[in-house]
């Protein structure tokens, strides 16, 4: 399984309309994804470690069940979800993926 990890930095990013991407961005993801798409989690920014000003108004983990049926979708729909991206924010995100090797809950 794979983790693709969105983050939207808070810098210049106040306005980051979170209903907007419950709403209707979200959706849009599930719908392009499909049977690839294992969950997906949206978190709000609360505060950094030491109590200040979280590094990221929004982290985003989209897990992925079927890598190659992810990629298929993406080639076909990418721009969908890059068209939408101001929309709800004023800055690009920083975009990781991730090989998950272990997980589980206490």
């Amino acid at each position: 399984m794979r983790c693709i990890s969105v983050l939207y930095p808070m810098q210049d990013n106040e306005d980051f309309d979170f209903e907007f991407y419950k709403r209707r961005h979200v959706p849009l993801i599930r719908d392009i994804l499909g049977r690839s798409l294992h969950k997906i989690e949206v978190r709000k920014g609360h505060s950094s470690h030491g109590g200040g000003a979280p590094t990221y108004v929004a982290v985003i983990s989209i897990w992925i069940a079927d890598w190659e049926a992810y990629e298929q979708a993406m080639a076909a729909r990418t721009q969908e979800l890059l068209d939408e991206v101001p929309l709800f924010t004023k800055v690009m995100p920083i975009m990781q993926i991730d090989e998950v090797f272990c997980e589980g809950t206490p």
